[in-house]
């Protein structure tokens, strides 16, 4: 080849291999970057300097009025993805941040408000954050006016250029905010107000609730919602459209909880009554439409009783309502449970399991079914065969007796109003409250095992819990008002109990019982229109006759597996009718809480 040849080769050849560096040393801009590129996120900066991410739902009512008149900071923050640094390769991204409804139209931009300062990004800077206020948002279409529907915008230029497409966030300026509840009332009560509401929102949206009242309270409660001077007032009649916290008669309720009573009012004094939602960012909603009540004098259980000359001796008044008294019941019952279990099963590998075999004989019946060896055997079966399996083991007879556990459910109603007949008056304040219906009486009993000779003798204790409650009365003793009273009862006994259960061994499986003993029953009468409660306490004694059914006589095999596994030598409904002469053996100056009446449950025998 001639020497003129080779050298044209040579500069065609060089200029091949400068264009193919050339193309790779140039960013890989021929694949456009879009909005689907970016995250675009709004955040609220919380008083504790953590932020929180407004989704789509909270920008849709982020933005009120209220929120305008007091403002919160912001903090928006654009990310560029992976994929999207690989195309921005050497070039530089700026972002403004916009609000108005086009600003991705390079014509339009004229109708949108810059906010905020530039964001820059890189292949390596991936992110970028600016602070800013909501009121920033705002600008340019005030507090005022209607509901809005805009956009906030990062426009984004890429060296200079703007993006076809550019991420924005759908708000809405003036927003209506959390709900209005609805549906108020006020119901009278003794130098206060029940009020009552219907609401929309969740912990999600809201904090709770919050109540107006006109005249307002003499020591007005704290806002839970911005209060600075600037909230618009809507154009409204309602008294409270300028959320005036010193018109606040309730602490924050929380969500979950509609209804509230109020406290420190003047009894005779007609008040203005409204409830205004509050969200989770302090935004309130506008007032709901305004109620109206009268708080007035009420009479409770114990106004009704003593009133008639009732004598019961109360003891100290305490503070905390009823609940310690549900507390002892709970712990009573948890001392007699944990007691059979300590005794009963101190030791045992399989103890854990009683709390299920004890949900009855069904249990039993499914744990047992199919197979009459040990469950371990049954499990180790799986891996051994033949000459390694162990011997089945030999079945035990039953296992000791020497406690019953019963489960116990009733209806009770105390005669409180006996006092009143034997002394010939006509007064009835525990039905003039509570009617005549009977209440629901929860019990647990433990009876250890004396003797077996011709039945079982045994000594028990019981404790059981009942609670009745209603509407006070009003000053015309007919009208129902606001306020609450209740009477609730725990009522303790020790029984001499026997069973004729010898019965079972001639096939016999209605087993008759009876029981007696002493009592002494603590008695609670609360009243919401005071603080605290009334104390006290009631001795006297019980009788009872019953019959059980020993449920082994439908699966007797179930019922000894479930011997065998858990110690349960038997499990039975029982049936029983009691009196309870609770009156303090006949004195004068005692709440008679005593009842006639039937009780079921489960009994078991351990």
């Amino acid at each position: 080849m001639k020497l003129g040849h080779k050298l044209n080769v040579c500069f065609i050849a060089i200029n091949v291999l400068s264009a193919a560096a050339a193309r790779a040393d140039t960013p890989a801009a021929s694949t456009p970057l879009a909005a689907t590129d970016f995250t675009f996120t709004l955040w609220r900066v919380n008083a504790d300097s953590t932020n929180t991410a407004l989704d789509a739902d909270t920008l849709a009512t982020y933005f009120t009025a209220a929120r305008c008149a007091c403002p919160a900071s912001l903090l928006a923050s654009l990310a560029v993805s992976s994929t999207g640094a690989t195309k921005l390769g050497t070039s530089t991204v700026d972002a403004q941040l916009m609000v108005g409804s086009d600003c991705d139209d390079v014509d339009a931009t004229a109708a949108c408000i810059s906010v905020g300062s530039t964001l820059t990004l890189s292949s390596s800077k991936t992110s970028s954050q600016d602070s800013l206020s909501s009121a920033d948002v705002f600008a340019g279409g005030g507090c005022t006016g209607n509901a809005t529907s805009t956009r906030l915008w990062a426009v984004v230029r890429v060296d200079g250029t703007r993006l076809a497409t550019q991420p924005s966030l759908a708000i809405t300026l003036r927003s209506a905010g959390p709900v209005t509840p609805t549906k108020v009332t006020a119901q009278t009560a003794d130098s206060g107000l029940l009020v009552s509401w219907s609401t929309t929102g969740d912990v999600t949206t809201l904090q709770g609730h919050q109540v107006f009242c006109l005249p307002g309270a003499t020591a007005p409660a704290t806002a839970a919602f911005e209060t600075c001077a600037a909230l618009p007032a809507p154009s409204s009649d309602n008294p409270f459209a300028d959320w005036n916290a010193a018109h606040l008669c309730s602490d924050l309720v929380p969500v979950g909880t509609n209804s509230v009573r109020l406290r420190g009012l003047e009894n005779g004094t007609g008040y203005q009554i409204a409830v205004a939602a509050v969200g989770v960012d302090g935004t309130p909603s506008a007032p709901s439409a305004v109620a109206t009540g009268t708080p007035g004098p009420t009479r409770g259980f114990d106004d009704l009783y003593f009133a008639e000359g009732g004598s019961a001796a109360a003891g100290c008044a305490l503070g905390g309502g009823p609940s310690s008294l549900h507390g002892s019941f709970v712990a009573a019952g948890i001392f007699i449970v944990s007691l059979v279990l300590r005794t009963r099963w101190r030791g045992r590998r399989r103890a854990p399991r009683l709390l299920i075999l004890l949900m009855g004989a069904a249990v039993a019946t499914a744990y047992g079914s199919g197979a009459r060896a040990d469950p371990l055997d049954r499990e180790e079966g799986l891996a051994l065969t033949g000459a390694d399996r162990p011997a089945p083991r030999q079945p035990a007879g039953p296992s000791p007796r020497n406690w019953n556990l019963e489960l116990r459910l009733g209806r009770y109603r105390p005669d409180v109003d006996s006092e009143f007949s034997q002394r010939g008056s006509a007064a009835q304040p525990y039905e003039q409250l509570f009617s005549s219906a009977r209440h629901w009486l929860f019990g647990i009993e433990l009876d250890r095992h004396l003797s077996h000779l011709a039945g079982t003798w045994a000594v028990g204790v019981n404790a059981s819990y009942t609670r009745a409650s209603a509407a006070a009365l009003g000053a015309d003793l007919v009208t129902r008002t606001g306020d609450q009273t209740s009477l609730t009862l725990l009522p303790l006994s020790a029984s001499l109990v026997y069973r004729a259960d010898l019965l079972r061994q001639v096939g016999v499986m209605l087993i008759p019982y009876a029981k007696a003993g002493l009592d002494c029953t603590f008695w609670r009468i609360a009243n919401s229109a005071r603080d605290g409660t009334l104390d006290g306490k009631t001795l006297g004694w019980h009788g009872a006759v019953g019959v059980s059914l020993d449920l082994a006589a439908f699966d007797p095999d179930a019922a000894a597996v479930m011997d065998r596994d858990s110690g349960v030598n038997q499990t039975a409904i029982f049936f029983e009718v009691a009196r309870y002469a609770l009156d303090g053996f006949g004195s004068s100056s005692v709440l008679h809480v005593g009842d006639t009446t039937w009780l079921a449950g489960l009994m078991f025998e351990l």
